[in-house]
């Protein structure tokens, strides 16, 4: 983390802590647990190995929720649960499109997912301030963008680009996740002087 450094000039518990490092790895779970499932489901594996896939994604958003819920309370991480819901949910339906070679529901689902990131950036940006709307907004547009090259590379058999293409994809998730992290930081440590 770029601020890793700083922490000790925080005053903060070991479950403030915790719950940094939490956050600062979600999104790396979610690029895992997602190519997990586009593997899964493009080389037509067990339905209980996708189902398997799908049920860590499904847990995701609860965990996400439950982060947000500590600072910003339960209206908010509730609606991000569901935003975050629907955006899983958005995902693997673009994967199974694309597999199946739907191209206007992929287009469909492309959509609801560009309006899905604005409504969950208008949600967090509203609750906290240190999350900068355009950034955030960048930052998971260039994320879904990846994850949809990622899908693309797999469907077209060009694996080496989906290595590469996933390799790179954890490298900014570790980006988002500093971004998460640090943006939650500054928020409980000003409102802890407030």
């Amino acid at each position: 983390m770029p601020f890793t450094d700083q922490l000790q000039d925080y005053n903060l518990t070991t479950g403030q802590l915790n719950l940094l490092f939490r956050l600062r790895v979600i999104w790396r779970d979610i690029a895992t647990w997602m190519s997990t499932y586009l593997e899964y489901v493009f080389l037509s594996s067990d339905p209980n190995l996708i189902q398997s896939a799908k049920d860590k994604l499904y847990a995701l958003p609860v965990t996400y929720a439950n982060i947000f819920r500590l600072y910003f309370g339960d209206a908010m991480a509730d609606q991000h649960m569901v935003l975050m819901s629907n955006y899983m949910n958005l995902l693997i339906s673009l994967i199974d499109a694309t597999k199946a070679g739907d191209t206007d529901a992929v287009n469909d689902f492309k959509a609801q997912i560009d309006q899905n990131i604005q409504e969950r950036v208008d949600l967090l940006t509203s609750y906290n301030p240190f999350w900068e709307k355009n950034m955030l907004s960048t930052l998971l547009i260039n994320f879904n963008n990846k994850t949809i090259d990622e899908i693309n590379a797999f469907a077209s058999g060009n694996y080496q680009s989906n290595a590469d293409i996933f390799d790179n994809l954890l490298s900014y998730a570790d980006r988002m996740g500093d971004f998460f992290t640090e943006g939650l930081l500054r928020y409980f440590t000003f409102s802890a002087r407030g």
